[in-house]
């Protein structure tokens, strides 16, 4: 993966105002008048970045939620120096990885000094020791290296998070074995952490073909349910109307069974819509893509994010479709 670029606001410090000859009365006025935002106890921005994001906790987390990670970074950066080293799902939204819903509001930093992990409203530190080969500068930040970030979030997120970044990491990336060494040599030195089995699990299961969180949490649910492992991304040649052959890609192929399955995200339809084609024009064209598929004896199968929520049903239907198939 390319180094990503995120923007770092100036940061000012309650005391770096109160020695510009303001006072408290000002930062309140600032604050009620949205001139400034606080970012945690005694940091506050002029810029901030402010997502539009859903579902988020009650309280100071929610609150720290809708700052963009740069504004959050600086702030802690401007607190703890060259000490921290950004890491776990922070790392991870500072490389751009794709989450499960949205990023945590919690800014996430590994203090070598720190003897026990503790966590508040806005901040979790986590003991442990990074070798140098592990952190990496990005933007002037010292933040974990991407394999040991997709290791981190295994542990501590869970193989679904961790197997959601990793898929996306290794189909960015240009070198996906030196990434997939990368991570089992941080997998190796953790021997014996908390989660390490989720990150042994995330390393052995990752792929770089899937497209998308939805195609990769498809993979994990038909590992779950007991589907047979579908080819991924699989061309089919077949002839058209006019006699021309022509190539269909597909999300997800079972050949033998001449069964192909389709996940239909949002994302999938902004991906190949065509310069100036609107969203309806991209269902036309798939619906007559579908017909050529299964013209050529193919079952075509489709299902979407809410199919996603009854795992034991989608894991059912396909399982009976592929045993009627053959």
């Amino acid at each position: 993966m390319e180094r990503p670029e995120f923007s770092l606001p100036l940061v000012r410090t309650r005391q770096s105002i109160l020695d510009a000859g303001l006072d408290d009365n000002h930062i309140r006025r600032a604050l009620a008048s949205g001139e400034m935002v606080r970012i945690r106890r005694g940091c506050y921005t002029d810029r901030v970045q402010v997502g539009e994001k859903t579902n988020q906790p009650k309280g100071k987390e929610a609150e720290q939620a809708s700052i963009g990670v740069g504004a959050r970074v600086a702030a802690v950066a401007a607190r703890w120096g060259e000490e921290a080293v950004f890491s776990h799902a922070t790392a991870a939204e500072l490389w751009g990885l794709p989450f499960l819903g949205d990023p945590p509001g919690t800014t996430h930093v590994t203090v070598p000094r720190v003897a026990h992990g503790a966590r508040r409203a806005t901040v979790h530190q986590h003991p442990g020791l990074l070798l140098p080969e592990e952190i990496v500068a990005l933007n002037g930040i010292r933040v974990t290296t991407l394999p040991r970030t997709l290791v981190d979030v295994a542990r501590t997120e869970g193989f679904r998070a961790g197997v959601v970044m990793a898929d996306h990491a290794l189909r960015e990336t240009r070198d996906r074995a030196g990434l997939r060494r990368g991570m089992l040599a941080s997998i190796t030195r953790l021997k014996g952490a908390v989660g390490i089995g989720e990150a042994r699990r995330m390393l052995s299961f990752a792929v770089g073909e899937a497209e998308s969180p939805g195609e990769t949490l498809c993979r994990v649910i038909f590992s779950e349910q007991l589907v047979p492992a579908p080819q991924l991304q699989y061309r089919l040649v077949l002839g058209t109307r006019d006699g021309g052959p022509r190539e269909y890609r597909t999300d997800f192929a079972w050949e033998r069974q001449k069964v192909v399955g389709e996940f239909d995200g949002k994302m999938k339809y902004e991906r190949y819509a065509r310069r100036g084609e609107t969203p309806g024009d991209v269902v036309f064209r798939e619906k007559r893509r579908e017909e050529v598929i299964r013209a050529a004896g193919w079952t075509v199968v489709r299902w979407i994010w809410r199919d996603l929520d009854r795992p034991r049903e989608l894991g059912q239907q396909l399982r009976e479709l592929l045993a009627a198939r053959g």
